[in-house]
């Protein structure tokens, strides 16, 4: 009896938006948390902000986020929890929402690959994980697609094994994003997906690079952005 009750203790998890012990449908937040998020709905809207905003520097096939992205609310928290409090459940949960709102969407039919947007190694080694892999990961499985995380690269410019990649050299941080093995990716239909987009310029420094690729064709899809409804 004892060490049913220890078990029990030491699997009770805790809502993320507001330290509620969880039911056992839920995951990650309560339902009254989940309800406070505001998702934006544009996989469902050709020509949606965020497609416009994105225009200027890509000709992307779709694009959509599940959020909008307001600081000090809980679609932020969320992503603070997954990019440096090693919770990287919340992207797989996030990534199972999100991929079910994009099978339901024809702006995003025919997509065949999901690519993350890549961490700088030293990065990487760093935080010990994507926090783009798991959303990634979860996309693709609830999609029925392939995953792919080693197509697209972030290194310095300085790098010694520049010659074994298609590379895009831009002078910000002084990386360059670059892919290997482009007939992977040659004629595919990729999703590429990130955290959060506000600018937009890492998504268009990502693009041009899968542009190397012959007759590829790319859409985005993020956690959130910096698009206010």
């Amino acid at each position: 009896m004892m060490l049913n009750d220890l078990t029990s203790i030491l699997l009770v998890k805790y809502c993320l938006g507001c330290g509620r012990i969880l039911q056992k449908q839920e995951q990650v937040l309560c339902l009254g948390c989940r309800e406070r998020l505001c998702e934006t709905g544009f996989e469902q809207v050709p020509h949606n902000p965020l497609e416009q905003l994105l225009s200027h520097r890509c000709e992307l096939n779709a694009a959509t986020s599940l959020f909008f992205f307001e600081k000090n609310k809980l679609a932020q928290l969320l992503i603070h929890k997954l990019k440096y409090e090693g919770q990287e459940q919340v992207g797989r949960w996030l990534g199972l929402w999100l991929g079910r709102r994009l099978a339901q969407s024809r702006q995003f039919e025919g997509v065949e690959m999901v690519v993350p947007v890549p961490l700088h190694p030293k990065k990487l080694h760093k935080r010990g994980y994507n926090q783009v892999t798991k959303l990634g990961k979860a996309i693709a499985e609830t999609m029925g697609v392939v995953f792919d995380d080693n197509l697209l690269v972030k290194k310095t410019a300085s790098t010694t094994q520049t010659h074994k990649f298609v590379w895009k050299r831009y002078d910000e941080n002084d990386h360059i994003f670059a892919i290997q093995n482009p007939q992977k990716l040659a004629t595919k239909h990729i999703l590429l997906v990130d955290d959060v987009i506000t600018t937009g310029s890492t998504i268009e420094r990502c693009y041009q690079a899968l542009m190397d690729a012959e007759d590829v064709k790319v859409s985005v899809a993020s956690i959130a952005c910096a698009i206010i409804s």
